[in-house]
């Protein structure tokens, strides 16, 4: 009789890159008071962030054999105890209403049967869009290294610095991936025709990406921050380009041409994936 031989199985660890130190309690991400954390929501449960997602560092989806580590649970959608009951709330208000009135507004432009032009615009709030974003981001980090983007980020949301005088671009487009992708802090390095470090901040569910940077334009992007208004209440016209769809999930935060992703201590990202 001839012996099966089995290969033996391969060991797992959990990924290095995404493991959450911050425990129950600790400083909130926005108002930085000590207290009892709760979860937040990255992006907000209303623009398709339930169910159970399963996530893998960047690092180990661009590197790495994925096979190798465990991948970071979330039940119940993307979420980081980072926040005070009192901030999570507040954002959970207007902030949030707004950025899921902008996703609905956009599926059913993409909904319609219309055969409709490259360019479409749709009512929105940009002013509660934007400080939605930069707090969101700002308190998906349980790795507690602030950088100035969350210390920005936590002075526009608290009213302590205008939002006019935010020094982070927000560029937006279409994204048709599946995955929820979420970057920070990562440098998109080019060396032509000279050599300029891009600090970005990426979040991309779709249909909708979203990108933080302080670089004025962007591939010809739109730019939020240019629609600001004096009331943030105030709603406006965004421009939608139907024509500039992708699916790349870790895109623009890809290895490409005359350029490199280069990571920092804070750096942090992961791609998500619904189990």
């Amino acid at each position: 009789m001839t012996a099966i031989i089995r290969p033996p199985k391969l060991r797992k660890y959990p990924d290095p890159f995404i493991a959450p130190i911050f425990g129950r309690r600790g400083p909130c991400a926005l108002c930085q008071n000590y207290s009892q954390l709760t979860e937040n929501h990255v992006p907000p449960e209303g623009v398709g962030n339930f169910d159970r997602w399963i996530a893998q560092s960047y690092m180990t989806t661009v590197t790495a054999n994925p096979d190798m580590y465990f991948g970071r649970q979330f039940p119940g959608g993307i979420r980081f105890r980072t926040l005070c009951q009192t901030c999570n709330n507040s954002l959970g208000g207007s902030e949030d209403r707004a950025l899921i009135d902008f996703y609905d507004r956009v599926r059913k432009l993409l909904a319609t049967p219309l055969n409709l032009p490259g360019l479409m615009r749709v009512p929105a709030k940009p002013n509660l869009i934007i400080r939605g974003l930069l707090a969101h981001i700002a308190s998906a980090n349980d790795n507690g290294i602030p950088t100035p983007f969350d210390r920005e980020a936590r002075d526009i949301f608290l009213g302590k610095q205008s939002l006019r005088l935010n020094s982070w671009n927000l560029f937006y487009w279409l994204y048709l991936g599946e995955e929820i992708f979420l970057m920070r802090s990562a440098f998109l390095t080019r060396w032509h025709p000279t050599v300029k470090l891009n600090e970005v901040y990426l979040l991309k569910c779709s249909p909708l990406a979203f990108m933080f940077t302080r670089d004025p334009q962007f591939h010809g992007l739109p730019n939020m921050l240019k629609f600001v208004k004096n009331r943030n209440q105030e709603e406006v016209e965004l421009p939608i380009l139907l024509d500039r769809r992708e699916s790349n999930t870790v895109w623009p935060a890809t290895t490409a041409r005359n350029q490199i992703i280069l990571l920092a201590g804070a750096s942090y990202g992961f791609v998500a994936r619904q189990d």
